[in-house]
């Protein structure tokens, strides 16, 4: 320690004041910091800075200048990554707590600096992906990896910029833009009967391009009752003139899962479908007058079964739910299970934007309008005629909808090296009362290499159709619940140099009538309410570094988060349950025609679990986990083998869902370009 830092006893002293929990959040801090300051001297002629505008703020800026933690991942990034599923990628290079109920994207959830799956946002190419019936939607994505540009990441409250769904944080995936008349094609299998193909094609002519992503996927699971069934395709367009762009996509998705203690552990062999339509169009005109206009339409199916029906599990036999000769489905001795929930949300919405480039900075304009509605059999208020449902014996009895404006203003003013941000976002509800949301950011570019920020948000979540009206299986919600706000600050420092770079950053969230699932002492009922308050504290920090020949390319991203209170005189089933600790390391090297890719993971969360087995609380167990790909290319093949969780780990990220052991696929990859050139 005393050759690392030089001064052991200011060390020895600032550790010994802080609690034995955050010492080592604090040591890599200053490793971090130490290792900056070594890259900074190593390569000050090699400055590299982003250009790409990110969509981390209403006013486009570059990562230098972004006053949060906001993290790129690019095309670099995305390339020949282990694994093609967007929510592996985000395990592999975030400090995003990826939740998964089964691998494949079977189910999987996202929580943002201890947030809840509900308060994080997903977007494809600015489009809200949020599901006013469920957070746990949120990953019904059309679009594997191979279909994005980049992903950007936005840590911490961001509704000033996204709208409510914000709460926690946003993450923005940006299809890629058509270049060449070029495709690819790649068939991969491997253990518990895994097969999955996927392809892409582009077509491009003058200024008119047109991309195709397919795939379709199934397998047998590793466990009882976790097999699947995956399908999706996204089409996107785009047309250029001088000063304008029209873009457009259409994405559809479904999906078929065993869902094994998914929800309940009493009813534990369930079954879930859903469907997922997206379409989009938007013009954008650049120029000292900027502006934009944006529609887009998502619908989304869903079909639960509580009690899974089909060959060796449950069949309908007048009127009930038979297993075998004798089991027949139900609740209680005299409560029977003789419906499968349906649902079907739809949601509208339109944006226009307007910015303009002026004497005393940026300045911008815009207006959100979004109609959220849900059909269903158990959400909602009782419909006067049953809706039918297509391919289900249960039609739609219930239904629900609300309207939501929001009207944003924000400006910018740049001073030499000293940008300052402030805006106000009104939103306006028919079923909640209006909000205002303020923020201002600062942030101060020193000397080309570090930059200083600090930004003060509000962001607010309002209730899921779930939360309000759900009433089956020992869950219920509450039509009184309201909105749940955060209230964030943030300090941080960025360095950038050459192919170095790091980020250190730290923030505090005060939250206010946070929704919880909560389950009293003496009840057996999960009833949805809202919490007075908890504040929630962390950092963050990250490292990454390219080599001069781009064949080496290493990162690691820490994250450390603690919250006022850790317990309550009742069993809380999401807002405390988060991760203490979330450490992620990656690298890839390319040597001839091989390539090796490799992640390294940990975790540690908080909280606990009612252990099916044990029937007593029970913490969570460390997950700890390793993958790797090998890859050999010779000009349009590609041979590869990918491993999850290489070491065997027992892992956990869902109460008595336990994640596979290791899993090895592999698989072969045929590229063609029409110009003769075969990508990499």
């Amino acid at each position: 320690m005393a050759a690392l830092f030089g001064r052991p006893s200011v060390i020895e002293h600032l550790c010994a004041l802080l609690p034995p929990h955050m010492r080592p959040a604090f040591l890599l801090a200053l490793l971090s910091a130490s290792l900056a300051s070594t890259a900074l001297r190593a390569q000050r002629d090699t400055l590299r800075l982003d250009t790409v505008a990110i969509t981390a703020t209403r006013i486009p800026g570059t990562l230098e200048r972004v006053a949060r933690h906001a993290q790129v991942l690019d095309h670099r990034t995305l390339d020949g990554a282990a694994r093609p599923e967007v929510s592996e990628l985000l395990r592999e290079h975030t400090a995003i707590d990826v939740r998964q109920r089964g691998p494949f994207d079977a189910q999987t959830d996202l929580s943002i600096r201890g947030g809840t799956y509900d308060q994080a946002l997903v977007l494809i190419d600015g489009i809200p992906m949020s599901d006013p019936q469920t957070g746990h939607h949120l990953m019904d994505l059309p679009v594997l990896a191979d279909a994005l540009e980049r992903i950007d990441v936005c840590y911490g409250g961001a509704s000033r910029t996204f709208g409510a769904g914000a709460f926690s944080g946003a993450v923005n995936l940006i299809t890629r833009r058509p270049t060449s008349d070029r495709g690819s094609l790649t068939l991969e299998g491997g253990e518990f009967g895994t097969w999955r193909l996927r392809g892409m094609q582009e077509w491009t002519h003058n200024d008119l391009g047109m991309r195709l992503t397919a795939f379709h996927g199934r397998s047998d699971g590793a466990v009882a009752n976790s097999d699947q069934t995956r399908t999706g395709a996204h089409l996107g367009a785009t047309k250029q003139w001088d000063h304008l762009e029209l873009r457009g996509q259409v994405g559809w998705t479904g999906k078929r899962f065993g869902a094994q203690n998914f929800y309940s552990t009493a009813y534990p062999d369930q079954q879930e479908l859903t469907r997922t339509l997206l379409a989009a169009v938007e013009l954008k005109h650049r120029g000292r007058w900027s502006w934009s206009l944006r529609g887009y339409f998502r619908q989304h199916h869903d079909r639960f079964e509580l009690f899974r029906e089909g060959d060796g599990y449950y069949r309908f036999d007048n009127g009930y739910f038979i297993r075998g000769n004798a089991d027949t489905a139900r609740f209680t001795p005299t409560f029977f299970y003789t419906f499968h929930n349906v649902h079907r949300t739809q949601v509208f919405g339109a944006e226009a934007e307007v910015h303009r480039a002026w004497i005393a900075g940026t300045t911008a304009i815009g207006v959100h309008a979004r109609d959220e509605g849900i059909l269903s059999n158990v959400l909602g208020t009782p419909l006067h005629t049953p809706v039918p449902v297509h391919g289900s014996r249960d039609p739609y009895t219930r239904s629900d909808g609300r309207r939501n404006l929001a009207i944003h203003l924000d400006h910018r003013y740049s001073w030499k090296k000293l940008t300052i941000e402030a805006g106000v976002l009104l939103n306006l509800n028919t079923a909640f009362r209006p909000e205002w949301l303020p923020g201002i950011d600062l942030s101060h570019v020193w000397n080309g290499h570090h930059t200083t920020y600090a930004s003060a948000s509000r962001a607010f979540r309002l209730p899921t159709y779930t939360d309000l009206y759900y009433n089956r299986g020992g869950a219920v919600g509450s039509l009184d619940l309201l909105p749940e706000h955060g209230d964030q600050v943030e300090l941080g420092h960025r360095f950038r140099s050459g192919r170095w770079g790091a980020t250190v950053s730290g923030f505090s969230r005060r939250g206010r009538d946070l929704i919880d699932w909560v389950k009293r002492p003496g009840e057996t009922t999960v009833r949805a309410s809202n919490l007075t308050a908890v504040d929630l504290h962390g950092i963050e920090l990250s490292l990454q570094n390219t080599s001069a020949d781009d064949r080496t390319l290493i990162g690691a991203i820490y994250a450390y988060q603690w919250t006022d209170r850790e317990a309550f005189d009742f069993t809380s089933l999401y807002v405390l349950d988060h991760l203490r600790h979330r450490l992620s390391a990656w690298g890839e090297r390319r040597v001839s025609r091989f390539s090796l890719r490799a992640n390294l993971s940990w975790q540690q969360r908080v909280g606990s679990y009612v252990d099916l087995n044990e029937g007593v609380a029970t913490s969570y167990p460390d997950n700890f986990r390793v993958d790797a790909k090998v890859s050999w290319h010779n000009g349009p093949i590609q041979l590869f083998v990918s491993g999850y969780n290489l070491l065997n780990a027992e892992q956990m990220d869902r109460a008595n869902v336990w994640l596979p052991g290791r899993w090895i696929t592999g698989g072969i990859t045929v590229t063609w370009n029409k110009g003769g050139e075969h990508d990499r």
